[in-house]
């Protein structure tokens, strides 16, 4: 099991060419109808190689919910290629597998039930080993998702704004006390 996913770690970032195939943009298209959150985190962890924890921690959420977007992303993109595949369920399944054992959560008796899953059929092997491949397939659209960057950037605290419309409102109120 961890040879295949050790593969996932040393695969290469370089970035896309200019003249995007339509594989990829039919996957950018994919992924930009994903909630903000979700492209975010997705973001992180396929440019970035940010960890769930770190990924949760500058987003300042619980890494399962790190772990649901990641789901969300990657079944997003799969399902509707993958509409009228009689292995689809083989496959999702697959990269539900694959994105928990990524998790700080997956315990040791979740990879022991991995095990025995991929050891159950010769089809949950080559699906796990389709979904690796599948994630570094995603690189190039998500380069040009996030070319800018801005999936990187903390989400803002908007303090300041909320205690100027507090003192306007304030403000408001006592002259209309005073009329």
């Amino acid at each position: 099991m961890t040879q295949p996913f050790d593969s996932l770690m040393t695969a290469s970032t370089v970035p896309p060419a200019l003249g995007a195939s339509a594989e990829t943009d039919l996957y950018r298209r994919r992924l930009q109808r994903l909630p903000r959150r979700v492209q975010q985190v997705f973001l992180l962890s396929r440019l970035d190689d940010f960890s769930y924890t770190d990924i949760a921690q500058l987003l300042d959420i619980d890494a399962t919910a790190v772990e649901r977007c990641m789901t969300a992303a990657l079944e997003r993109c799969v399902s509707e290629s993958a509409e009228h595949d009689p292995a689809r369920a083989i496959l999702l399944q697959a990269l539900r597998w694959y994105v928990h054992l990524q998790s700080p959560q997956a315990t040791a008796s979740q990879r022991i039930e991995f095990r025995h899953w991929l050891d159950a059929d010769p089809r949950h092997l080559a699906a796990f080993q389709n979904s690796e491949q599948f994630w570094r397939t995603l690189h190039a659209p998500a380069a040009i998702l996030g070319a800018s960057g801005w999936h990187r950037r903390k989400p803002r605290a908007y303090v300041g704004w909320l205690l100027m419309t507090v003192l306007l409102c304030g403000l408001l109120v006592t002259a209309e006390a005073y009329s």
